[in-house]
């Protein structure tokens, strides 16, 4: 069996970004809803004949996310040692317009993607594989954003599952949190100028970019962080300091 780490959220922004940092040394499993974008990611990766591709909705398929994952291990005779979720989405909506579909959609990318996915790598035929896992949440967790409730509380939920699966999962698995502030992404810059303007001067350091935040995966995934598990760190540029 070929050993992989699998990055969700691969087409786009950090997620795309650390694919294509991880890809001269690491197979990888490039999962995101967008196909043609998932492709364009492999295609730019090193080695690309050596990645594999995911495609899944986690917003609207849920309940499929256990058996296509499954299968996809077994159809390429793969293990993944290694997961790092980026996939996430929020819309900006005051808690009065919120709608059963609206709040369900953003759990379901955010956070129950994850328990799924998680599940599927501790089967028998994985759990011995499985050495590290390092989720994205976010500095809106701790501080709050308004407009922005039901994000803050999925990613909540992350710091939560992560501080419980660090002693259940001991010793043979580490996970561990990173939560950036704000970093320059192409969604990141559909915001107008003015709300950038304003993010970079609320962070003492300026914005972040992605490399910013791929640097710490790379250590959490190393042997310099194996006595490291169980922590939600600020990768963020001062802001929670504020």
């Amino acid at each position: 069996m070929e050993n992989y780490t699998l990055i969700t959220g691969a087409s786009s922004g950090i997620g795309e970004f650390c694919a294509k940092k991880l890809s001269p040394g690491k197979r990888l499993i490039l999962a995101s809803d967008n196909l043609e974008l998932l492709h364009e990611v492999q295609r730019q990766c090193a080695n690309p004949e050596q990645h594999i591709i995911w495609y899944c909705n986690f917003a609207t398929q849920r309940t499929d996310i256990f058996s296509s994952l499954s299968n996809l291990l077994i159809e390429n005779n793969a293990i993944v040692s290694e997961y790092i979720h980026f996939a996430g989405t929020t819309q900006i909506l005051p808690i009065k317009n919120f709608t059963i579909p609206y709040v369900d959609r953003i759990f379901n990318v955010n956070f129950f993607s994850i328990i799924e996915i998680i599940r599927v790598l501790l089967k028998k035929t994985n759990s011995n594989a499985l050495k590290n896992i390092v989720l994205i949440s976010a500095l809106v967790s701790k501080r709050g954003d308004v407009g922005n409730s039901i994000y803050a509380a999925s990613k909540g939920a992350i710091n939560s599952l992560v501080y419980t699966l660090s002693q259940e999962l001991a010793p043979e698995i580490k996970i561990n949190a990173l939560m950036p502030g704000a970093i320059v992404t192409p969604m990141a810059t559909k915001s107008s100028p003015d709300h950038l303007e304003k993010l970079g001067k609320e962070t003492p350091l300026g914005l972040g970019y992605p490399e910013d935040v791929v640097n710490y995966v790379e250590f959490l995934l190393s042997e310099k962080s194996r006595w490291i598990s169980g922590q939600t760190i600020f990768v963020d540029g001062g802001r929670s300091t504020k």
